[in-house]
């Protein structure tokens, strides 16, 4: 009898098992939330911008972002493992804009924003620069500007190609080619490229 006792006394309690199964999805949901919060800051701002150089509509971008940061977090604990979170963000982001904007039929051409007068030959201000340079993107066709947002955020070729769904040679196409109407645009606006610039694009068309 002595010994039937002091077996039952160390089995589980089946009520002790489900403690610490909660105990521990409550450790690893903490866990999570805290790296999905440290993602989120820092990497918010990188996709919006990305997503502001394909789409004008600022609140049409916030409900993306909101959107697929909010299925980000759902699916943290799959996203975590992966090599760049980001670009599962906004690929999301990108898909319900493409989404809603078919759904709504917004009119394809918009009128370009307004760039800064013929007679300024410099900016200082950086936040005037950020602006100046989104209204150019948008006078770009849509995948040569958010390819070139993509590369300007310090993405490599490979990975925008992975994430647009491009090949390599496509994305370096987009990127030569978003540079190309970027430089035509500011000398329409009278920014001139520096002599040495104009010396380098010489030589190498020269090759």
């Amino acid at each position: 009898m002595t010994d039937i006792k002091g077996t039952a006394a160390l089995t589980p309690n089946p009520d002790d098992n489900d403690a610490l199964r909660e105990a521990e999805a409550a450790r690893l949901k903490a866990v999570h939330d805290r790296e999905f919060a440290e993602f989120t800051e820092g990497s918010y701002h990188t996709v919006e911008r990305i997503l502001r150089a394909r789409c004008r509509d600022r609140q049409a971008v916030e409900d993306a972002l909101h959107e697929a940061f909010l299925h980000g977090l759902v699916e943290w604990p799959k996203l975590r493992d992966h090599v760049r979170p980001i670009g599962w963000i906004i690929r999301t982001a990108r898909f319900k804009i493409m989404k809603d904007h078919d759904r709504r039929q917004r009119e394809a051409a918009v009128a370009p924003e307004d760039l800064p007068p013929s007679s300024h030959s410099d900016i200082a201000d950086a936040w005037e620069a950020q602006e100046t340079l989104r209204g150019w993107l948008h006078q770009l066709p849509v995948r040569h500007a958010e390819v070139f947002q993509m590369s300007k955020e310090g993405f490599s070729n490979q990975e925008i190609a992975r994430i647009l769904g491009l090949t390599e040679n496509s994305v370096r196409s987009y990127k030569a080619a978003a540079k190309k109407g970027l430089c035509e645009l500011a000398e329409k606006a009278g920014f001139t490229r520096s002599e040495s610039d104009r010396r380098q694009g010489a030589s190498r068309g020269s090759r």
